[in-house]
């Protein structure tokens, strides 16, 4: 019965040990990396809600501080009349004076806002834009810039009209970036530009790490305030700013937001991972160095079971394997393992030893039986073909026939001479030839005219040794089953050499053109069972075989079958061309 491969790696012990181990290894050390997975999620959400209680408070400030310009710009646009004189003003000796009033109202008030950068005043009509910008006037190409964007701005209506609470909107100008807000009274418009980097500037100063950063990002995720990180490590800006997240290619970032209630924009902070996890240096090191010796403890403890469980019972094993396919003379070497296996070494080699040396008596006392049975194979005369013969040479005196009876007598001293040989196995493959040849001789006198006969075998295996009888028991098994007074028989022996992997081997083919083996008894041949009857028939096969399987084990092989072209038994046998090896193996 043959077993799959895949099944002996699956119930292997070596598999069992390993699989026991990991079950006992893999629990533990995924609680481990639970725990701390745990630990390291639990530290994150308090940083993140302590990051994110602060940047909604100063979210809220800011609010604060964005609604309290939009009520001044309300106020100036409409409680006090400043926007609307501006815009009413029919005279220009009117308007430049409501004009100069506004820009010295507007500059002294500047001050009183942090955030502002600049109000900026536009009256469409006349085509007028003034700019007050707070320490640091613009350049004139800058305020060029942006007095350009601001009208193209107005006259785009993109700034928010009416009731909404978020009227702060998001601008680029000339590569910076600001928060806008715009009142019209009439067809004048009063705006304020607030930096974006003017306000987050007072939360830089914030412990979120040295490469940490805080910024600016409006609804799409981009950031709108200046950002050495977002590019840099791939950090993505969700709009979904409610929880906090991980984000970050090449390094990872906790990323905490805030929105604004008063512009279309969120202040989030950029928190690096390790910074977090610096809080946590001794527990993380401890899991860590925890989960790596557990991974290198497992291959060094499932090589030491290997060298003291596994490694002798492969030796036992190979040795074992050893002794089944033939080699009886191994013995297991176990004497630097432990005491328990050094035992089992004793005992297997013991027995072995003992097992060689009954098997060496029962080889000794088949192969006696073998020579004792082919002596009596030998000894055997068929009374029915001596008295024959017998009679054949008294006929053939009778009518004087002297060189008949000189070939006949010639012919059946030679055959009873290859007979009564004794303590003979093997015997050269021209004898046996030459002892099939005389007994056909013989069996052509008794059937004159009815029996015809080819031998060929190359000169080169002439000296083969064979079993003797081989060739001559079936050639005589034929001419008892198949010579018939009816229709001639022609037997054919056809000898050939053969190179296989593990050795020559001598092929004989013997075939007749008789009727060939019945059903029955050609089953009971391929099967290997005897089919000698109650009267001796089939003898010599039966011997045939039994030698066979004596000398030479499984090596020799016999196929029964019948000859479809020529409608007779044929038969083929293969043995070794060198049976000393054969014997000793």
């Amino acid at each position: 019965m043959n077993t799959p491969v895949g099944y002996w790696r699956r119930t292997s012990l070596r598999a069992k040990l390993i699989i026991s181990v990991l079950i006992m290894t893999i629990p533990l050390v995924g609680m481990l990396l639970y725990n701390n997975y745990y630990a390291i999620h639990v530290v994150r959400d308090q940083v993140a809600d302590s990051y994110k209680n602060m940047l909604n408070l100063y979210t809220n400030q800011s609010d604060s501080k964005l609604d309290d310009i939009d009520s001044y710009m309300r106020t100036v646009a409409g409680t006090g009349y400043d926007l609307l004189s501006l815009s009413q003003e029919a005279t220009e000796g009117g308007y430049y004076s409501a004009k100069i009033y506004l820009f010295n109202k507007l500059n002294n008030d500047i001050n009183l806002y942090d955030p502002v950068s600049s109000f900026f005043v536009y009256t469409d009509h006349r085509q007028d834009f003034f700019n007050i910008s707070k320490n640091n006037p613009t350049a004139i190409k800058e305020n060029e810039i942006i007095q350009n964007y601001m009208i193209d701005y107005i006259h785009s209506e993109l700034f928010s009209t009416g009731s909404s609470s978020k009227v702060w909107k998001f601008v680029r100008i000339n590569q910076e970036n600001y928060l806008i807000d715009i009142v019209r009274s009439g067809d004048a418009y009063l705006g304020t530009l607030i930096s974006t980097d003017e306000l987050v500037k007072p939360l830089r100063s914030l412990q979120i790490g040295e490469e940490g950063e805080v910024l600016l990002a409006n609804r799409q995720g981009e950031p709108i305030s200046t950002s050495k990180l977002v590019n840099e490590y791939g950090i993505e800006l969700q709009q979904k700013i409610n929880e906090y997240y991980i984000s970050g290619t090449n390094k990872k970032f906790l990323v905490v937001g805030a929105p604004s209630q008063r512009g279309d924009f969120s202040l989030n902070a950029l928190i690096p991972d390790q910074y977090i996890l610096a809080n946590l240096p001794y527990l993380q090191s401890i899991v860590w160095f925890i989960t790596i010796a557990a991974f290198l403890f497992i291959p060094m403890g499932l090589y030491a079971m290997r060298q003291s469980v596994l490694v002798p019972l492969y030796r036992l094993l190979r040795t074992m394997k050893k002794v089944r396919e033939g080699d009886w003379s191994s013995r297991v070497e176990l004497s630097n393992t432990s005491g328990e296996f050094q035992l089992m070494g004793i005992a297997f080699n013991a027995m072995m030893s003992e097992v060689e040396r009954l098997r060496i008596n029962v080889y000794e006392e088949q192969l006696n039986k073998q020579k004792e049975e082919l002596q009596r194979l030998q000894l055997q005369v068929n009374p029915h073909f001596f008295l024959n013969t017998l009679n054949i040479i008294y006929n053939l005196a009778k009518i004087k026939n002297y060189d008949l009876i000189l070939e006949m007598t010639m012919s059946l001293i030679e055959y009873f001479r290859f007979m009564f040989r004794s303590n003979t196995s093997f015997v050269p493959l021209k004898d046996e030839l030459e002892h099939t040849l005389n007994y056909l001789k013989i069996q052509n006198l008794r059937f004159p005219d009815k029996l015809k006969w080819t031998i060929h075998s190359p000169d080169y295996l002439l000296d083969v040794p064979i079993p003797p009888l081989v060739i001559q028991s079936f050639v005589e098994n034929s001419i008892k089953h198949a010579v018939t007074l009816d229709e001639p028989l022609t037997i054919n022996v056809q000898i050939e050499f053969l190179i296989e992997e593990h050795g020559s081997r001598m092929k004989i083919s013997i075939r007749d053109t008789g009727p060939g083996y019945k059903n029955d008894i050609l089953e009971k041949l391929q099967a290997g069972r005897s089919v000698e009857n109650e009267r001796g028939e089939h003898t010599g096969i039966w011997n045939v075989e039994r030698r066979l399987r004596l000398l030479y084990g499984e090596v020799a092989s016999i196929v029964y079958e019948n000859d479809k072209d020529a409608h007779g038994a044929k038969i083929e046998m293969i043995i070794p061309t060198n049976p000393g090896l054969e014997e000793t193996r």
